[in-house]
């Protein structure tokens, strides 16, 4: 394989690896079935009334 066939290679698969795993992590993060657990692990580093977190 010659340096160009490589580097040809690499511009297509390249752009595609990097799209598909956007794509997933755009699934994952807008899935609405997660919506609840996200909300829960944003809100545990938030101090609460305790003021156990945060200090």
């Amino acid at each position: 394989m010659s340096h160009e066939t490589l580097v040809l290679i690499a511009r297509i698969l390249g752009p595609l690896w990097m799209g598909g795993f956007m794509l997933v992590v755009l699934i994952r993060a807008y899935n609405p079935r997660r919506r609840a657990e996200q909300e829960r692990i944003a809100r545990s580093i938030l101090p609460g009334n305790d003021g156990e977190a945060g200090e």
